[in-house]
C-alpha cells in the first residue's frame, strides 16, 4: 500500500515537473531582452519596413531611412540628402553594398530609389520600362536578384542588361497573363529555390529561371488554401512558407496548408508581419506580438517595457553565431530588437 503511495506521490511529481519545464519553455517573454535602439529618432518614430544586410540593419521609417550599423550608430537618409519626398518607405532592400527603396503613400507612388554607393538613381515608369510606381515589397533572392511587387500590374525583376543595339533593358515583368495571380502582390520571398508571391487572391509560386515563361503553381481560398488575402510570407520548413493572411497566418501541414486564427489563441488580426528563428514564428499584429512555438501561441507580448506601442507593422530575425537571436520590431511609434539566448 505504501509501495503504491510513493507511486503515486513520484508520478504526480514527475508530471509537475514536465508541466514547469514545458511552461517554462513557452514562456517566451521571461527570455527576451529588450534593446532600445542608441539612435533616438529610430526609437521613437513609425517604422514602415526592416531589412537586416550582412553588416547593417535598414529601418524604413516616417523620418527617413536609417541604415544602423553593428555600434548602433549609422546614417539618416531623407528629403534632405537622398532625392525623395518624405511618404511612406513600404519596403527597403540591400544587395552587394546596394540599397533599394520603395516610396509610396496610399494613393500614389515614387518607384524605386537606388543607392550605389553614393550615386542615387530613381526608377519609375515614366523613366524606366517598371510595370508600376506602387510599390509594395522587395525582395532579393538567394542568388542576389531583386523582385519587385506592385499594387497593380504584377512583379518586377531587375535586370540591368543591355539588349539590341541602342536599348537598356533594365526590368523583365510578369503579369496575370503569365499565370500570377490577380490583384495587389504584397509579399514576396524565395524558398526551395523558388519565388512565392502572395497577393490579394491567394498564394503562388514559380521558378525564377525560367523567367518570362514562368509557370504558376497556385493555391487559393475555397480550392487549396486556408484563406484569400495573402499579406506577408517568410521561408517555413523545408522549402515551404508561412503566411499572414486576413484570418491568421498559415503555414504548411503536410501536403497542404493549416490556418493559425482566433480559435487558436491569436489576438488579432489581419496579419501583416512575420518573421522566424530557430522553428519559433513570430506574429505581429495591431495588438502586438505573439509567438507560435512547438504548436502553441504565447500571451500576447506588448507592455510599456517590451513595445513602444501595440501596432507592430514588421518584423525581421537573425540568428547570432553563438546560437543566440535578435529579433528586430518595427511599430506605430518606434523600434525595438528583442534577444534572446
Amino acid at each position: 500500500m505504501k509501495f503504491r503511495r510513493s507511486l503515486y506521490l513520484l508520478t504526480i511529481a514527475i508530471l509537475v515537473f514536465c508541466c514547469s519545464l514545458a511552461d517554462a519553455q513557452t514562456d517566451i517573454k521571461s527570455r527576451i531582452v529588450v534593446q532600445v535602439p542608441r539612435d533616438g529618432k529610430l526609437a521613437r518614430t513609425r517604422i514602415d519596413s526592416v531589412f537586416i544586410a550582412s553588416q547593417s540593419v535598414l529601418w524604413g521609417t516616417a523620418g527617413g531611412v536609417f541604415v544602423e550599423n553593428a555600434d548602433g550608430f549609422g546614417t539618416w537618409w531623407t528629403s534632405k540628402n537622398a532625392p525623395f519626398k518624405q511618404e511612406e518607405f513600404v519596403a527597403v532592400a540591400a544587395r552587394n553594398g546596394e540599397i533599394w527603396i520603395g516610396v509610396r503613400n496610399p494613393a500614389a507612388g515614387q518607384g524605386i530609389f537606388l543607392l550605389d554607393g553614393s550615386t542615387w538613381t530613381r526608377f519609375h515608369p515614366s523613366l524606366n520600362e517598371m510595370l508600376s510606381d506602387l510599390v509594395n515589397c522587395i525582395l532579393v533572392d538567394g542568388k542576389e536578384r531583386v523582385w519587385i511587387g506592385y499594387e497593380e500590374r504584377g512583379i518586377d525583376r531587375y535586370i540591368g542588361e543591355g539588349y539590341g543595339k541602342t536599348t537598356l533593358r533594365l526590368f523583365g515583368g510578369i503579369k496575370v497573363k503569365a499565370g500570377l495571380l490577380p490583384g495587389s502582390v504584397n509579399a514576396l520571398t524565395d524558398a526551395g529555390g523558388m519565388i512565392w508571391a502572395g497577393t490579394n487572391s491567394g498564394l503562388c509560386r514559380f521558378n525564377p529561371e525560367s523567367e518570362h515563361k514562368a509557370k504558376f503553381e497556385s493555391w487559393t481560398f475555397g480550392k487549396n488554401f486556408p484563406d484569400q488575402a495573402v499579406w506577408a510570407l517568410i521561408p517555413y520548413g523545408d522549402g515551404r512558407v508561412a503566411a499572414g493572411t486576413d484570418q491568421g497566418f498559415v503555414l504548411p501541414d503536410g501536403a497542404g496548408w493549416k490556418l493559425i486564427g482566433m480559435k487558436d489563441g491569436l489576438s488579432s488580426m489581419p496579419i501583416k508581419a512575420l518573421c522566424s528563428e530557430k522553428g519559433r514564428v513570430w506574429v505581429g499584429h495591431t495588438n502586438g506580438l505573439q509567438v507560435y512555438e512547438d504548436g502553441k501561441l504565447s500571451a500576447l507580448l506588448y507592455t510599456p517595457d517590451l513595445l513602444p506601442a501595440q501596432s507592430v507593422r514588421c518584423l525581421a530575425a537573425r540568428v547570432l553565431p553563438d546560437g543566440s537571436s535578435r529579433i528586430y520590431v518595427g511599430t506605430e511609434a518606434g523600434a525595438r530588437v528583442f534577444s534572446i539566448p
